[in-house]
């Protein structure tokens, strides 16, 4: 009696289950973790949250520790800046050392006039340790228009 042949399609089923299952296991993994991180909420994975202005004003509602940095030059801090916001001049010489005196356990919000330079912060508060830190990359003016007290 000859064997019968099981089809090419069975197969193929053998094969690729695996693969299908544990792609869609990753999958549900990582939509989990998204589903149970807070919006506007730091994840372990990177320190740096970049946030957009209406998230800004929630956070400076919601956690009132946290420190305001204005990465701008000293012109455009005189012009106007957040409130209670602490000037740290991306451009100058000793910006490394300025931000070294901070303590890196603390909550930041890093902004500049339109997002650049507060990234470019960001990372370097980043390689420092600092570990809660939010990057407002809409800029300045986006943050006054979304009601954030001006000075």
């Amino acid at each position: 009696m000859k064997p019968k042949k099981k089809p090419l399609f069975f197969l193929a089923f053998i094969l690729f289950s695996p693969l299908t299952i544990c792609l869609s296991c990753q999958t549900k993994a990582e939509q989990t973790t998204s589903e149970q991180t807070p919006a506007g909420q730091i994840t372990a994975g990177s320190p740096v949250k970049e946030i957009n202005s209406q998230e800004a004003k929630k956070i400076l509602e919601q956690q009132p520790g946290t420190i305001i940095l204005d990465v701008r030059t000293p012109q455009e801090y005189a012009a106007g800046h957040l409130k209670k916001a602490r000037l740290f001049n991306l451009y100058a010489p000793d910006f490394t050392s300025q931000i070294s005196r901070l303590d890196p356990a603390k909550t930041y919000l890093v902004y500049c006039a339109v997002g650049g330079r507060s990234q470019q912060a960001t990372n370097i508060l980043k390689q420092k340790g600092f570990n809660h830190i939010y990057d407002a990359s809409q800029g300045f003016n986006a943050l006054k228009a979304a009601g954030i007290p001006t000075e």
